[in-house]
């Protein structure tokens, strides 16, 4: 995910967790709040998760994920996504799932996206892992 998408300061984090919406699922929680500027992100993977490496591996995928649905996402918005204990277990293809059925739940997906595309963007990251080992 580019540097410009990233949400890194504890301002806005305190803010969105007071005054965002939040959607949750087995695997994650969604919070978001509307924005005067252009879409933003945030992670948030707690120790609950597990260790370090396991916390950093849940991150990598949370942001991958979320990177692949940025043009089908509200841009005027603020988002947090905070991982559950679930999401340490999951494939990449099941953390995809979630956060395309949270967005789906909040209704900020903007452009339609069908189970389709979502297939797609799961089976090309597939893809790439499996060339690169």
């Amino acid at each position: 995910m580019q540097k410009k998408y990233r949400l890194k300061s504890s301002r806005v984090f305190n803010y969105l967790h007071r005054r965002g919406v939040s959607t949750a699922n087995k695997r994650l929680v969604l919070v978001y709040a509307p924005s005067k500027y252009s879409l933003k992100v945030g992670f948030i993977v707690s120790k609950k998760v597990g260790k370090a490496v396991v916390r950093n591996k849940v991150r990598r995928r949370l942001r991958e994920a979320f990177r692949a649905l940025i043009p089908f996402v509200e841009d005027k918005c603020n988002y947090i996504i905070i991982a559950r204990a679930e999401c340490a277990d999951s494939t990449f293809s099941q953390i995809a799932d979630s956060i395309v059925q949270a967005l789906k739940k909040s209704k900020l997906l903007v452009n339609n996206i069908d189970e389709e595309t979502v297939e797609k963007l799961s089976l090309k990251k597939r893809e790439s892992i499996a060339q690169n080992t």
